[in-house]
């Protein structure tokens, strides 16, 4: 393992043959090992979670990022277990990687904390039309939850650190938040809100509700260029309350809970801006002040 890791990262992004510079005894043995039926992912990063749990307790507060990507092996197809990551009409394979990884406050990064790792099935293609009637176990969304919890874990191994689970819109799930409020002593959940869940507070739209909130304050925030979307540097107007979430129709009997909202809307401005700034953020940290 270690000599792999020398000779890949020696040569990241070379083939196999390459980055075993050429040895045929050293291509072999590298084959061997990834083949291995007791050589698994799992097993790979455990040392790492590790090794990141002992620098996750160094700090007050730690950020676990979860997202997901794709890994593309249409060019290659004699590739086995593969399965489809795009549309329906897209003929592309590969596989879904979800990882975690903790990150400070400020950026920096300490490792890895959960890597998920699989196929689609090609023969599931219509769960999509279905996916209301399924339970979260069925889901893809599933994912979420499985790492919400290598996070849970984790937490329980640093106790004097905040860990607070960061996802995108894809994780506005009425079931993490549900997990993420059962144990006070666990970590933290921050979402970023996907509007079309049309989530009501007080019988209100919930950003309608929160545009009518007082502005606590206003941030200044660089907008990276993107495309032909010019750089800017964009004033933001900050919203937070408390609100009640109350479970969709499809959960039966599951109980409300309780978060806090904070909306972020980019003020007008005599330039012509095409998308401007609207985040509605939604976490059971407790939010108090500016």
């Amino acid at each position: 393992l270690f000599t792999l890791a020398r000779d890949f990262h020696a040569q990241s992004g070379a083939l196999v043959p390459q980055a075993c510079n050429g040895s045929e005894a050293k291509t072999k043995a590298a084959y061997r090992f990834l083949c291995h039926k007791q050589v698994d992912m799992e097993t790979l990063l455990k040392p790492h979670v590790e090794s990141t749990a002992d620098r996750i307790n160094e700090h007050e507060v730690v950020l676990a990022v979860q997202d997901s990507t794709t890994l593309n092996y249409t060019a290659h197809p004699g590739t086995k277990d593969l399965g489809p990551i795009n549309t329906k009409r897209s003929t592309e394979t590969g596989l879904i990687l979800h990882d975690t990884m903790a990150f400070t406050p400020g950026g920096t990064p300490l490792g890895l904390l959960d890597v998920q790792c699989w196929a689609r099935d090609p023969n599931d293609s219509g769960k999509k039309e279905r996916r209301a009637t399924l339970p979260i176990e069925e889901k893809e969304s599933m994912k979420w939850l499985r790492s919400f919890r290598k996070i849970a874990e984790l937490q329980k191994l640093c106790p004097d650190t905040l860990l607070v689970s960061i996802g995108d819109r894809e994780s506005d799930l009425y079931e993490l938040f549900v997990e993420a409020v059962q144990d006070p002593g666990g970590p933290g959940l921050l979402v970023r809100a996907e509007k079309s869940r049309n989530r009501k507070v007080e019988e209100q739209f919930l950003w309608e509700f929160m545009w009518h909130q007082d502005v606590t304050g206003s941030l200044k925030i660089h907008v990276p260029r993107r495309g032909s979307r010019k750089a800017r540097d964009a004033w933001v107007d900050l919203r937070f309350a408390e609100v009640e979430l109350k479970a969709p129709s499809r959960s039966g009997s599951v109980p409300a809970v309780r978060v806090w909202a904070v909306y972020i809307l980019e003020q007008a401005s005599d330039e012509r801006v095409d998308s401007p700034i609207e985040w509605m953020l939604l976490t059971t940290v407790e939010v108090k002040t500016f």
